[in-house]
């Protein structure tokens, strides 16, 4: 049975309000005030909030915006009551995040008709977050495991073998099983280092403060950065002459740690999808206000869904086809772009060509 709290300081409508609901099954919790009614909602975490929008004391968008602060209490539907139908006062509510208004007077018919499509939108939400969480779980399941576990059976199994057998041992072999073992360690190490960032980026976006910190950060020598990060991972996999760079040096409102890393993570993802000998194209657009840096790529590209679900851990593929890297990769840039109020796109063919756009605030 649904429970929907009332928060209305005219006894009457109170009233009349909680007996229509409870008429249509409805389980009712009341308030005559909006700091009672905020302390019901916390306690009880009703299904879905009626508020009138004017009262004494904590009025109705007080209530929400606490609400919206909590996280326990962040998606709960809330509908205003109110007799002003001014539009700034609409505004200020949707700016809140309240889910729909009710002009005073209103009937039976609207009042379970807003109600109705709010708690059945609010369900759909529900399904879908658990369909997210679902898939996620089943890819860091299958990927984390596998992620970890691969680097780690070259470590032991390489060093196991020069420990035992080293006395037995040409010079040369022990240098190629030293270098597996190196090459393994670095593939555990920047995972780890990835997940670090990932959690940390997560962090930050929940902490306006910190947010508009970074926003004020200047990168000055944009070209440098983006072409050395490039070369370099082009470098590890003797892809140099593949790289085709034509782009614009702007400084920009990022902090050059992370604009490297972007550049690191869609060069990664460019040269781990692209055959060899296969072009990868660096180019730049730019406004007044805007930089925009695209890497495009040959390969299998990504479908329409696959970008849609783009996050951390969410591989794709990976039952048909062995992949390397845990997906959090693109999903660390998506989470840079929106620290700095940029822009993170994917267009891509399947089978023919992928390019990665990056919008970054131009630096005054």
């Amino acid at each position: 049975m649904r429970t929907i709290l009332v928060i209305e300081d005219e006894e009457s409508v109170r009233l009349n309000i909680t007996e229509l609901l409870e008429l249509e099954g409805f389980t009712t919790l009341e308030a005559d005030n909006g700091q009672l009614g905020l302390q019901l909602a916390q306690t009880h975490i009703p299904d879905l909030i009626i508020s009138d929008a004017n009262m004494p004391g904590l009025d109705g968008y007080e209530v929400l915006a606490a609400l919206r602060q909590n996280p326990k209490t962040s998606a709960i539907p809330f509908i205003f009551l109110t007799a002003r139908t001014q539009k700034t006062d609409m505004r200020e509510g949707m700016r809140l995040g309240a889910d729909d208004y009710l002009t005073k007077p209103f009937t039976l018919n609207e009042l379970l008709h807003a109600i109705n499509s709010r708690l059945e939108r609010h369900e759909i939400i529900q399904q879908t977050v658990n369909t997210k969480l679902q898939e996620l779980r089943a890819n860091i399941s299958m990927a984390l495991p596998h992620e970890l576990r691969t680097p780690l059976i070259a470590i032991l199994g390489f060093s196991k073998v020069i420990k035992t057998e080293y006395e037995t041992l040409e010079l040369a072999d022990m240098g190629e099983m030293a270098e597996y073992i190196y090459t393994s360690a670095r593939q555990l190490h920047r995972l780890i280092e990835n997940y670090l960032l990932y959690v940390q980026l997560e962090t930050v976006l929940t902490h306006p403060e910190e947010v508009d910190l970074l926003r004020k950060s200047i990168t000055l020598d944009t070209h440098d950065i983006v072409l050395s990060a490039i070369l370099n991972k082009a470098a590890i996999v003797n892809r140099i002459n593949d790289v085709i760079c034509k782009f614009d040096d702007v400084p920009l409102m990022i902090a050059p740690e992370h604009l490297e890393k972007i550049i690191i993570e869609l060069a990664d993802n460019a040269i781990k999808f692209s055959n060899a000998e296969t072009p990868i194209s660096v180019t730049s657009t730019y406004d007044e206000t805007n930089f925009t840096l695209n890497i495009s790529n040959g390969g299998r590209g990504m479908t329409k869904e696959q970008i849609a679900n783009l996050g951390a851990f969410m591989q794709f593929d990976r039952v048909r086809q062995e992949q390397q890297g845990s997906g959090m990769g693109l999903a660390i840039v998506q989470r840079i772009v929106t620290i700095y109020a940029g822009k993170f796109t994917i267009e891509s063919i399947p089978n023919e060509i992928t390019t990665f756009s990056v919008t970054i605030p131009i630096a005054k």
